[in-house]
């Protein structure tokens, strides 16, 4: 937050903004709901629709009043990721502030997660771990499992990270498979995710037989080899390179990033390939899932990850 502060004064968040609960914690809709973010406090205006601690306005005067009102203050943080053009130059033309765009600041403010963060993630993990334990597959088709899993998250008061991948045979050869109507056969992915009290989890299984045990080996050994260098002080990229070197050796290549952030979102804002300069601290929460895609089929397994300083604890 130092680094933000050290910019402007105070940050402003417009739901539906997903910053607004990072700051809040309040869940629900929050339509028209303004986060105004101070070193020492949070300020929240928004219509008289939630329950909350809030400044409730009910009338377009009124939430201009209370915003200018709080908004006391020479310059002003937006997120330029999220706010619309229209919202800023109405906010521009209200408020008379120097906005400046800290979104860079905020992603990576978001990237070190706090321990109660740490903690949902880790809930969240666990119940998909236990739902995926749960599913069975036999004789049924990619739609019927991904009703099972999505039916057994809301049941426990979860949500779905993201639409559900189930796919088999072929169809594991495409890294985002639509489920369709085709009956269990292996090998069968299943890439799903709980997201619980507002935080995500991420985790594939591929399952396999005879065809893809190989393989298989392969893409286990890459997962573990990510994981094995995975601590505070090493450069992102570095681990990318090292399993695409080891992909490289046995004739395969990524068609992917090797992992990505989660938090908030299932795709919280960094991502884990080349480029990746970012260097990895303690209490960063990373997917990681390695992959190999055929002509005929894939393998892909990932698995959530805390940062520590000397290494990567998986979370189960």
């Amino acid at each position: 937050m130092k680094d933000i502060f050290g910019k402007v004064d105070a940050i402003l968040i417009k739901s539906p903004d997903e910053n607004f609960f990072y700051f809040t914690h309040y869940h629900g809709m929050w339509e028209n709901s303004f986060a105004i973010v101070f070193p020492d406090k949070i300020e929240v205006v928004a219509p008289p629709l939630e329950e909350g601690k809030a400044h409730f306005y009910k009338n377009k005067k009124e939430m201009e009043s209370l915003l200018k009102k709080i908004l006391n203050v020479e310059t002003v943080g937006f997120n330029g990721v999220s706010l619309s053009y229209n919202d800023f130059l109405y906010l521009k033309r209200l408020l008379k502030v120097k906005l400046v765009d800290v979104s860079k600041e905020l992603k990576y403010l978001r990237l070190i997660k706090r321990s109660d963060e740490i903690a949902a993630i880790k809930k969240a993990c666990r119940l998909s771990l236990k739902i995926l334990n749960e599913t069975e597959m036999e004789g049924k088709s990619e739609k019927e499992v991904v009703y099972f899993i999505e039916c057994e998250m809301r049941k426990r008061d979860a949500l779905p990270s993201f639409p559900t991948i189930v796919a088999f045979g072929k169809n594991t050869a495409s890294p985002h498979h639509i489920p369709e109507n085709k009956k269990f056969v292996t090998p069968a992915l299943v890439d799903m995710g709980a997201r619980y009290n507002g935080y995500c989890a991420d985790i594939t299984r591929t399952f396999v037989e005879k065809r893809g045990k190989k393989l298989y080996e392969i893409v286990e050994s890459a997962l573990y080899l990510a994981i094995d260098e995975m601590r505070e002080g090493v450069k992102a990229k570095e681990v990318y390179k090292k399993v695409e070197k080891f992909f490289a050796k046995h004739g395969y290549k990524m068609r992917h990033a090797l992992g990505h952030s989660i938090g908030i979102n299932v795709h919280d804002g960094y991502s884990i390939n080349e480029n990746a300069d970012f260097v990895l601290k303690e209490n960063m929460v990373f997917a990681v899932e390695p992959a190999v895609y055929l002509k005929n089929y894939g393998i892909r397994i990932e698995e959530d990850v805390v940062i520590r300083k000397n290494r990567a604890e998986i979370i189960r």
